[in-house]
């Protein structure tokens, strides 16, 4: 019988332009045929014999165990340039690197300070860095976590324990949904700190850009230590992207009852900028420097907290809607009517002295804040403070309102060594603004002031007031120092016509702020 392939050549000979090979090519590929059938029979065979022994094998090892394999099989090479695909149902090899860690420049400090990294670690360190949080991210199951401590550097001197020190944990899980579960778990935790029997002092959201979901969760609690006139805060951001996990801690000692709006927001944006080093993303733009610009910034509208390139609706709050020096009240008396009201930059109080949370507590949409002091000879005349809250809705508005007339009427400010305290009643208030204010409140408190020694009688005579218009609030704090009278002419007072000019300067106040808040309504 004559060959096949040999007649399969004739014929190819005689058919040109057919798509044919050549006999040998032919031959090849049979051959390569064969081969493979062959591969695949052993396989199968070798497949079967590894699922009856499978039980075996996984009894041997032990629950919870894997098998160690004496003589494991050779990985096949890679080409350079491909990707060794994982099997199927488990996570590949983890990709966060150091580089996954916030840098200084990534976190926003008080004042005119600056972070300055102290210790990196591969993993969570030996030490603990978060108080609140009785489970690591390692016995979370997490397949990779980096460490970075910071520092408040040496620009606050004596100050820099007001501000404690920050920490940033970076982890990778084997999916999303073990990352957001992990986050849940960690912010209940964080919130509730059951190991210092902590008091929650506040909550914030974080989102934006790279962030599946994320939250800030601040409590503070008494110090054991001797002596101590603070009580230490615990500030935790936990936020999400993809499978990561970031764990950022900032511990403090808190001189007021609650945290300052400034190092409230400055926590929100540096964690929205730590998740986008974390998740391999250029941080957004900085906002500009709330010590430049006397603002504390907004969730809402800080450039940090949205994507680059998102449509997130322009901010309605700006500086514009905050009180100028110039529009403050000198005051008359002999000896200080030549002290001039200065801006100065966020300071570690809260707006109000009778805030009972912080205003992040209340769910505005935007907020800006401005402080001044008023001071002659090295002595301190005055203190004001304004914040504008913008809110989504007015009922939103209006349940924020209720919620500062109570913290006004009862005042749950923290005393420390006070000698005297008046929580006056709120009364309503007027305020002559255009356009025309819901509805406004005031109350005043009296406390003592420092001057040292048993026989001080400084006290702060300090007006607070909240103001609503439409989706706006509106708070302002007017303080003047007096002692062992009020700040009037007349010591001690004795008429009603004794304090018109002391309710004349409260009021320029509150109207100035609330007009300069409102003007862009008219």
């Amino acid at each position: 019988m004559s060959d096949p392939i040999s007649r399969l050549d004739q014929f190819r000979a005689d058919t040109p332009g057919a798509p044919m090979k050549s006999a040998a090519e032919v031959r090849r590929r049979g051959d390569q045929i064969r081969r493979r059938q062959r591969v695949l029979v052993t396989a199968g065979a070798a497949a079967l014999a590894a699922v009856v022994a499978g039980p075996i094998i996984f009894l041997s090892a032990g629950f919870g165990e894997r098998a160690n394999d004496p003589t494991p099989a050779p990985q096949p090479s890679e080409t350079p340039g491909t990707i060794t695909p994982s099997p199927s149902g488990s996570a590949g090899p983890s990709t966060l690197t150091r580089a996954g860690l916030p840098v200084a420049k990534d976190l926003v400090a008080p004042l005119e300070a600056s972070w300055v990294e102290t210790e990196t670690y591969d993993g969570e360190g030996s030490d603990a860095y978060n108080p609140c949080l009785t489970t690591t991210l390692g016995e979370s199951a997490a397949e990779a976590a980096f460490r970075r401590d910071f520092a408040i550097g040496p620009s606050l001197n004596a100050e820099a324990d007001d501000y404690g020190m920050m920490t940033a944990v970076v982890a990778e899980f084997r999916s999303p949904e073990a990352a957001e579960d992990i986050r849940a778990d960690l912010s209940t935790a964080a919130a509730a700190c059951t190991p210092l029997d902590a008091t929650p002092a506040g909550s914030l959201p974080v989102a934006g850009g790279v962030i599946s979901r994320g939250d800030i969760n601040v409590v503070t609690y008494v110090s054991d230590e001797p002596g101590a006139n603070a009580r230490p805060e615990v500030a935790t951001a936990v936020v999400v992207a993809e499978d990561r996990v970031l764990v950022l801690t900032r511990q403090r000692g808190a001189k007021e009852q609650v945290s300052p709006e400034f190092l409230q927001t400055s926590l929100q944006t540096s964690a929205v900028n730590a998740a986008h080093r974390m998740a391999g993303a250029e941080p957004p733009a900085p906002p500009e420097s709330p010590a430049s610009s006397g603002s504390s910034g907004s969730p809402g509208s800080s450039p940090a907290t949205s994507s680059p390139g998102s449509s997130a609706p322009a901010a309605i709050l700006s500086d514009a809607h905050l009180v100028a020096a110039g529009s403050l009240p000198g005051l008359p008396m002999e000896g200080e009517s030549s002290a001039v009201w200065q801006q100065i930059a966020p300071q570690s109080t809260p707006t109000l002295y009778c805030q009972g949370a912080w205003l992040s507590s209340l769910k505005a949409a935007e907020s800006v804040s401005r402080e001044f002091r008023l001071e002659n000879g090295g002595s301190q005349l005055g203190k004001v403070n304004v914040t504008v809250l913008e809110f989504a809705t007015k009922p939103a508005a209006d349940a924020a309102y209720g919620t500062v007339q109570g913290w006004l009427d009862a005042c749950p400010a923290s005393m420390h060594n006070a000698k005297l305290f008046i929580a006056r009643p709120v009364e309503s208030i007027e305020t002559g603004t255009t356009p025309g204010v819901d509805r406004a409140a005031q109350a005043l408190a009296e406390y003592a002031g420092d001057c040292g020694g048993e026989d001080c009688d400084a006290t702060w005579y300090d007006h607070q007031t909240v103001a609503q218009l439409g989706t706006r609030l509106v708070l302002v704090t007017h303080a003047e120092a007096g002692g062992p009278c009020p700040p009037t002419r007349a010591c001690p007072p004795e008429e009603a016509s004794d304090y018109i000019e002391w309710d004349n300067r409260v009021a320029q106040t509150v109207q100035a702020a609330v007009g300069r808040a409102v003007e862009d309504l008219s």
